[in-house]
């Protein structure tokens, strides 16, 4: 468990080694090796699903795929726009999912590698890491703005932003406006998924420090919260970019004329 490790988890992922000009940091080593893990999972239960029909992996598989599609079919209302978009979608959630569970694994951060700097974890969860969470947030939203431009075309997708009479200085404001809630999207996505899978890790660090000798019953409780935390904040950053994706590609979903008009007198 991170909390019986080499000390509290720094803020920053620490730098292992570089290939090149490229730093390859713990968090990486453990989100490529999460990432291997999902592929390898999926791939068994494709191949499983196959040859097996039977087999439970499959059986279990096919019942998680099937439960998030329904989701996103419901949300979309279309279940063709939500097949276009399901691939990443499910990558997303099952892919951050097994990223936030991997940092509660036993004994993940006892295991250290000699560097200059001294003794480092070798393991570091990839969600508790800002540059990973922003990296999945700036591929999420650009996602999200480039099937906007492709289902409504560059000038709805302007429009998205600024409609009405641009010589109106309001109209202008709530343009600028609707572009500082994109960036808002960003960071919001980024910082929400990053401080609370860090939080708890420190959380659980902190209670085992505390507790000393009695640590692992100490922090039983709140690895079982956090269970259901890293499954939360999966399926929050699943369905926030699927509504981005619905709100975005959407005709109905761009902004409305911002003319203000001025109030009718007398039913006139």
């Amino acid at each position: 468990m991170p909390f019986f490790g080499l000390g509290a988890e720094p803020l920053a992922p620490e730098k292992l080694f570089s290939i090149g000009p490229l730093p390859i940091t713990n968090s990486m080593v453990l989100g490529i090796l999460s990432a291997i893990f999902v592929l390898g999972l999926f791939g068994l239960a494709a191949r499983a699903s196959q040859l097996w029909p039977k087999s439970r992996l499959a059986f279990y598989i096919e019942n998680i795929v099937d439960l998030v599609f329904g989701l996103m079919a419901e949300s979309f209302g279309d279940r063709k726009k939500a097949a276009r978009h399901f691939p990443l979608l499910i990558t997303l959630f099952v892919f951050i999912l097994v990223g936030n569970l991997s940092g509660l694994l036993p004994g993940i951060q006892t295991i250290s590698l000699s560097t200059h700097a001294g003794h480092t974890a070798l393991f570091r969860a990839w969600t508790t890491d800002l540059n990973s969470t922003l990296a999945m947030a700036v591929l999420s939203l650009a996602t999200v703005h480039f099937y906007a431009i492709r289902e409504i075309g560059l000038f709805g997708y302007v429009r998205h932003f600024f409609s009405g009479n641009l010589k109106n200085p309001i109209n202008i404001f709530i343009g600028l406006n609707e572009l500082f809630g994109e960036v808002l999207r960003l960071v919001t996505l980024s910082l929400r998924l990053f401080g609370v899978i860090y939080g708890g890790e420190a959380l659980l660090f902190a209670i085992s420090a505390l507790a000393g000798n009695f640590g692992w019953a100490a922090t039983l409780p709140i690895m079982f919260l956090e269970i259901f935390f890293s499954l939360v904040q999966a399926y929050l950053f699943m369905m926030l970019t699927a509504t981005y994706l619905v709100m975005s590609t959407s005709p109905g979903g761009e902004s409305q004329s911002h003319d203000v008009k001025p109030a009718m007198v007398g039913g006139a």
